[in-house]
């Protein structure tokens, strides 16, 4: 059967809803099919299937829908990971960069002591030859 035969079947070829069906056969008393309302035996236009059969393919549709489910899953999971990795990598980056310019700004505070200590040192040694002179 192919795959749009596949599982239940929702519509018979002459349009109408299947619905659910007992056999009442000595064969197979009890049963169940999915039948066309119009079908009678022997008329094979309209749609028969076991019930069983139906759930069989089902399943096996469903399981290999799980397991596609499961191969994204691990997928997504492995992809989720080494996104996590990166983020750590970059917040410990991140940690080394931030020291690094903690240092430079206190280098730089340092100097700028020195600068205004040495402007003033200058504007003193001005003023001090201003007056002298």
């Amino acid at each position: 059967m192919d795959n749009q035969r596949r599982g239940f079947p929702k519509r018979c070829q002459c349009g109408e809803p299947v619905v659910l069906k007992t056999s009442t056969t000595a064969k197979n008393p009890g049963r169940l099919f999915h039948g066309c309302p119009f079908g009678r035996d022997g008329n094979w236009y309209h749609t028969f299937k076991w019930t069983d059969t139906s759930m069989v393919e089902e399943i096996e549709d469903l399981i290999e829908k799980v397991e596609n489910i499961d191969g994204a899953a691990m997928t997504l999971q492995k992809g989720v990971n080494a996104c996590e990795s990166q983020i750590d990598t970059l917040a410990m980056e991140t940690r080394v960069h931030l020291g690094v310019v903690e240092k430079e700004v206190e280098e730089m505070k340092m100097q700028l002591r020195s600068l205004k200590n040495i402007v003033g040192f200058v504007m003193v040694m001005v003023l001090f030859f201003m007056c002298m002179y």
